[in-house]
């Protein structure tokens, strides 16, 4: 074996280890209901989880308080659906979801047609959940302070860069859900107004074929706040996107937004 073409042959003896190592994923008993909430964070998905999680039942059976979903492909897995099919094998609710974002198919796993992925986990009897975002400011601000939680201030830079993450990642994420059927959740206008979230719990149920409670509670509130009040160097920020070509999120109309 010419030593110039190492790489390429124990690739190629990997790639036939793995096809011949792979579990035979089909036989795995799964949850009967089962959901993808494909999404960038900060999109909502902890508000749909509470939502299923107060409102969903089957067979006369709520899911338990202690409920909820976990982010299945954010780090690398050889098999990446056996690894969400055996997580599902040990669910012992007749619910499992898991969060997906294009970040954890294409960076993650180098996905190259990552589209093919989420068909087959279609056919493979999950539903899709594609949550979105429209405020693209409010957005990635909410990343960034997620990732100084002490501080208000904003690095102009950093935000025109996570803004830019954004774009692709929207892009990114259109192409994939685009292949299989699915149901679109949006933050501004199906989760953080109170006043529908009954509309959107009953649209949830319905897509996952469940019961819904007769009566559910829904305790969130939401707390008013403009950018200005957000952010300690808005001028600055303001300033900076002003000359970028991301002046278009600076309107009014999200400034007066909720975060």
């Amino acid at each position: 074996m010419p030593s110039t073409h190492y790489s390429s042959w124990f690739a190629s003896q990997l790639q036939a280890l793995m096809n011949r190592s792979q579990p035979n994923v089909p036989t795995m008993s799964q949850p009967s209901h089962r959901f993808v909430l494909f999404g960038t964070e900060f999109s909502g998905g902890r508000m749909v989880v509470d939502l299923l999680r107060r409102v969903a039942d089957n067979r006369d059976r709520p899911l338990p308080a202690t409920w909820t979903i976990a982010s299945l492909l954010a780090r690398r897995h050889f098999f990446p659906l056996w690894h969400i099919q055996h997580h599902g094998a040990i669910c012992a609710d007749y619910l499992f979801g898991f969060k997906l974002s294009a970040v954890d198919l294409i960076t993650t796993h180098h996905m190259s047609e990552p589209h093919r992925f989420m068909t087959l986990l279609y056919d493979r009897g999950y539903k899709v959940i594609h949550l979105q975002r429209r405020d693209l400011m409010r957005h990635a601000i909410a990343i960034l302070k997620a990732q100084q939680p002490t501080s208000r201030h904003i690095d102009p830079q950093a935000l025109i860069a996570t803004l830019k993450q954004l774009d692709e990642q929207r892009i990114a994420e259109a192409a994939i859900v685009a292949q299989v059927p699915h149901l679109t959740v949006t933050y501004e206008t199906d989760l953080i107004d109170p006043n529908v979230y009954a509309h959107t719990a009953q649209q949830l149920c319905q897509f996952l074929a469940l019961k819904q409670r007769q009566r559910a509670h829904y305790p969130m509130k939401l707390v008013h706040q403009r950018i200005s009040d957000l952010v300690a160097n808005y001028d600055e920020v303001y300033a900076t996107l002003k000359r970028s070509d991301y002046a278009y999120v600076l309107s009014e109309a999200s400034a007066k937004l909720v975060i």
